[in-house]
């Protein structure tokens, strides 16, 4: 039984046996990705039956023609021609690269193309028959690459349209609430302080008072944000500035009989690019707000390494968690869980991610703690200014 005409037909399967050419033919033929063997000089030894559907040649053409006939004609799949033309001229083989190939049915396709040194070893020799070429057919991967591209651009210009709008609203609140409470807090002081005022006046203005105080105290929230000053990164050391910040911070846990546990898992030596001024000011309301949810007698976990191509940091707490409903407003301004919070930690940290052009992510569970993580990359883009 014949299963194939290789080792009739295929000079490259010559140098083997009739059942080693049998069942090398049937291997290769089997394969999904175009196998093409070409001669010390071009000329084309072999090409497997994928060959076929992935370039639009039939194997037995392109045996009987050489190159030049067959591949070479026209102006077409330059990129796709450098791949041969690197191996016999340039002996460039072993590089992996992308290129595109314009099908004769007219369609583009993307191949991924490696290429390779091809031997026989004999009993007392080994013979140099010429080079491999082999192409995988990666289109679908390189569409599905690139709407992801197309999405991460798009999320991102969302966000950048986001914070110019909110630092828009930002600095109109600031301007536009701060008179008009200091002049209300300031009368109500007045009325407080005046004793020939009845007692329940006094206590009406006490309140008012108070409420302009948490009002301002909004009011100076949406200020530092408004204040926030251009990312100015450095290559640095990520744990000595996560480190100043936990023990500046100590106090205000032992206040909660709460504690704060750093660990440190990047590698001695490693730096990263990042404004420390700004890391340090993320970090600390981070952590600060991890230590206001947590459980009295808990603790607050600091962990940083290396993932994802940047450096890590997460802050986790062993509190009540957030409520799946709230996940996806937690770093909208002026939301909080809190009855007394301002509302905008969580905003101001974003916008530093932001301006490393990092990312942050929440992980929570109601009744679990939760868990936030920030990614520094390790190369920034240029800054999209306000």
């Amino acid at each position: 039984m014949k299963s194939s005409a290789y080792d009739q037909d295929e000079p490259m399967l010559g140098w083997f046996g009739p059942l080693d050419s049998m069942i090398i033919g049937n291997v290769l033929d089997s394969m999904s990705d175009s196998l093409i063997v070409l001669g010390e000089y071009g000329d084309i030894l072999y090409a497997n039956k994928a060959t076929e559907q992935m370039l639009g040649y039939a194997p037995g053409d392109l045996r009987q023609k050489d190159l030049s006939q067959i591949i070479f004609l026209g102006r077409d799949n330059l990129p796709f021609k450098q791949v041969f033309v690197d191996a016999l001229e340039k002996k460039s083989i072993r590089n992996y690269r992308e290129v595109d190939y314009r099908h004769p049915d007219g369609s583009t396709r993307r191949l991924a193309a490696t290429t390779s040194y091809l031997f026989v070893t004999g009993e007392h020799e080994t013979t140099f028959i010429g080079f491999l070429a082999l192409f995988k057919d990666i289109t679908e991967v390189f569409n599905l690459r690139r709407e992801e591209r197309i999405l991460i651009g798009e999320k991102e210009r969302i966000a950048r349209e986001k914070l110019v709008s909110l630092h828009k609203l930002a600095m109109g609140v600031a301007h536009e609430i701060r008179n008009p409470t200091v002049t209300i807090g300031g009368f109500a002081a007045r009325i407080l302080r005046d004793l020939r005022n009845p007692e329940e006046t006094r206590r009406y203005a006490g309140n008012i008072v108070e409420d302009a105080r948490k009002l301002e105290q909004v009011v100076n929230e949406v200020q530092a944000y408004c204040d926030l000053p251009e990312a100015r990164p450095e290559r640095l050391a990520l744990p000595p500035a996560v480190e100043w910040v936990v023990n500046e911070l100590q106090p205000l846990g032992l206040q909660r009989n709460i504690s704060l546990r750093l660990e440190d898992r990047i590698p001695e030596g490693q730096q990263v690019f990042f404004d420390p001024v700004l890391i340090k000011m993320a970090v600390s309301r981070l952590v600060t707000n991890a230590i206001n949810f947590s459980e009295e007698g808990s603790s607050v976990e600091i962990v940083l390494y290396l993932a994802d191509h940047a450096a890590v940091m997460e802050v986790a707490d062993h509190g009540v968690g957030i409520e799946e409903a709230d996940l996806d407003y937690v770093f909208n301004p002026f939301f909080s869980t809190q009855v007394h919070a301002s509302g905008m930690g969580l905003a101001i940290v974003e916008r530093i991610v932001h301006e490393h052009m990092g990312r942050i992510e929440v992980r929570s569970r109601r009744g679990d703690g939760t868990t936030i993580r920030i990614f520094l990359p390790d190369t920034l883009e240029p800054r999209i200014p306000f």
